[in-house]
């Protein structure tokens, strides 16, 4: 119990750290408040001038493959996913980089609190800033868009968001122990976010995809957050409705994140052997 109690408070101190970090930096946290309006905003302009503003065929087209007619908040959603794992990626997906630059990384693994402290911490401090992006996306399509929301909607939204989070942190700490291995970083997020923006329907119906494409898109967590999501707050699904993918959702997300605990043990396993936690 006293070892548990210990961690616990491993993984506060390592959250804090994580936030004090960021508060040094004000334009990161400008950041936080800016990029959630402006990209999914940028694409609904887009989106409502190349269908005539609002021409009432393009708009059934649009309905007919995604299910709602409301072009603003099937954006914002698609975004959302984006906006999230950008900052799964730069956050969580970096830590375990960020301390090997630092040259601090072989001190954190000296210490006795255990190994998931240093992979799933920066995570739990990630949370915070993630909620609130998407806190500031849904406001922002229901002021500036008026894109409607009821509240029982958002309360099954609140439910389809909870069950992503195993599964997106843990696809930031599989990315973080792939980066410790192998060193690269921008080019690397780069591809895994177009790769995700791109397969999971960010901007796009997924019946838009070819077949093998939509294959692949329904293996990624992400996939699923995106679609129920959209399906709760534009379409009023109910949760029974999405049963079965949300038990995919949650399922996916303990197997990412136990994907990530053996990633994480192969490379340092591999560390021990080569002496890479010290290197540059």
């Amino acid at each position: 119990m006293n070892l548990f109690l210990g961690d616990l408070r491993a993984f506060g101190a390592a959250a804090r750290k994580e936030l004090r970090i960021t508060r040094r930096y004000p334009t990161l946290v400008f950041g936080m408040f800016f990029w959630p309006i402006l990209l999914p905003a940028v694409y609904v302009v887009q989106a409502q001038a190349f269908s005539g503003n609002g021409d009432p065929r393009a708009l059934a087209a649009f309905a007919e493959r995604s299910g709602t007619t409301q072009v603003a908040g099937f954006v914002f959603i698609g975004w959302a996913m984006y906006m999230w794992l950008s900052t799964v990626l730069w956050g969580p997906g970096l830590a375990l980089r960020t301390e090997q630059l630092r040259g601090s990384l072989e001190a954190v693994f000296l210490t006795p609190a255990s190994r998931l402290v240093a992979l799933f911490g920066p995570s739990t401090a990630a949370l915070g800033p993630a909620m609130v992006n998407l806190l500031i996306m849904a406001l922002a399509a229901r002021i500036i868009f008026g894109v409607d929301l009821a509240p029982d909607a958002l309360a099954r939204g609140g439910v389809v968001i909870l069950l992503t989070i195993p599964a997106m942190y843990g696809i930031g700490s599989l990315f973080a122990s792939a980066i410790l291995r192998f060193g690269e970083v921008g080019g690397v997020v780069q591809l895994v976010r177009g790769v995700f923006t791109l397969a999971c329907g960010v901007t796009f119906p997924l019946v838009m995809l070819p077949e093998w494409a939509r294959a692949v898109a329904l293996t990624l967590p992400p996939t699923y957050f995106v679609a129920d999501l959209r399906r709760v707050l534009l379409s009023g699904a109910s949760l029974g409705d999405l049963g079965t993918d949300l038990l995919v959702l949650a399922g996916s997300g303990v197997a990412v994140c136990a994907l990530a605990v053996w990633a994480f043990r192969a490379t340092e396993r591999s560390a021990r052997r080569v002496g890479m936690l010290g290197r540059y």
